[in-house]
């Protein structure tokens, strides 16, 4: 009997935990190409691979949504509210990341034009190559799309 509880409260204990660890997460395939076009980036300048994570992938999701919705472009969110994208990310799973950055984007086509708009700016180039990522999300919403890569460390 003893053993039983002491299973039980371990269990407990170990899914309790699982809030506050960024967790992996199903994705789309625009998502893992957007993965493997930054890793690609990364790659060349001897950065370690991003992986995707599911708080980073709903966060952007919704942002990407709400934009669209909205009709607004910016990384505070438009009112009520006037979200920031760490207060987004910490929304999904607060304390997970150290570090945080967005990008944002509108009106590509398809994941490799928003890379290559983002590897041409220098503040999104930055987020992209920034070693202390290595953690990203990705969204889209929206025609023309908005697009949304959220990092986190």
């Amino acid at each position: 009997m003893k053993f039983f509880t002491h299973s039980i409260l371990l269990c407990l204990l170990i899914s309790s935990l699982g809030p506050l660890l960024p967790q992996a997460t199903a994705s789309t395939a625009y998502q893992r190409k957007l993965l493997r076009l930054h890793n690609e980036e990364r790659e060349k300048r001897n950065k370690p691979k991003l992986r995707l994570r599911g708080a980073l992938n709903r966060s952007a999701v919704k942002y990407a949504k709400v934009m669209n919705a909205n009709n607004h472009f910016d990384h505070v969110g438009p009112a009520p509210g006037f979200s920031t994208f760490d207060q987004r990310i910490n929304d999904e799973c607060s304390g997970c990341f150290t570090t945080m950055a967005e990008n944002i984007a509108l009106g590509q086509r398809n994941e490799v034009e928003v890379t290559r708009a983002w590897m041409k700016s220098p503040g999104h180039r930055r987020n992209i190559l920034n070693r202390n990522f290595r953690f990203i999300g990705f969204g889209r919403a929206g025609n023309p799309k908005y697009w949304v890569a959220n990092f986190g460390g």
